[in-house]
């Protein structure tokens, strides 16, 4: 896999990037830690549903946003659906990031991370800035080089749309109504020590 994320190789792809993000009718930010991230995200709403899988890799987050002032929602696994259903904003972590397409590769091998980017109404997807690459391709060599696991992923871009029903546009019809995706421009991606 090819990391274009530093330089002009860099600037160019992410350049793509967020022309493909937009071009899905999605927004396309930079923030440069998760910090900022909660403060953004604080900033919105009150409650935020967080992926189980981000949750437990990084459990700095539902403190920070708790310090913001946000009730957090982590999926039952008993009920997954149930606790998020029409949360107003979820977040989710993006394993890669596609210039080519203006996609995000989440990998949801949790049946609690798939609802979280299914049943709220507008999902915010985090990337760091190193994991942005050029081509679909990039991700065939990702996957592969992981012998099959993460077992089920998905590439989304932008809120799902349809014009089937009497050629009026629907957008967010399978999903959020509103797609967020920010890169994440640090070198790191931990949450920054004494910020919430």
């Amino acid at each position: 896999m090819t990391s274009t994320a530093t330089g002009a190789a860099g600037s160019s792809t992410r350049e793509r990037f967020r022309s493909g993000v937009e071009a899905a009718a999605s927004t396309y930010l930079e923030q440069p830690d998760w910090s900022a991230v909660v403060a953004y995200v604080a900033a919105r709403t009150d409650t935020v549903a967080l992926a189980p899988s981000l949750a437990a890799d990084k459990p700095d987050l539902a403190d920070a946003l708790e310090a913001a002032g946000c009730a957090i929602v982590v999926p039952d696994q008993d009920d997954p659906a149930a606790s998020v259903a029409d949360v107003a904003v979820a977040i989710v972590q993006g394993e890669l990031a596609i210039a080519e397409t203006g996609s995000v590769l989440v990998s949801e091998h949790l049946l609690g991370d798939r609802v979280v980017t299914m049943l709220c109404r507008q999902l915010v997807q985090v990337v760091p800035a190193d994991r942005l690459v050029d081509r679909l391709e990039e991700v065939a060599d990702w996957l592969a080089s992981r012998g099959g696991q993460p077992g089920f992923a998905s590439l989304m871009t932008g809120p799902s749309r349809t014009a089937d029903i009497e050629r009026s546009l629907t957008i967010g019809v399978q999903g959020p109504d509103e797609v967020e995706v920010i890169v994440l421009t640090a070198t790191t991606d931990e949450l920054v020590e004494g910020r919430p």
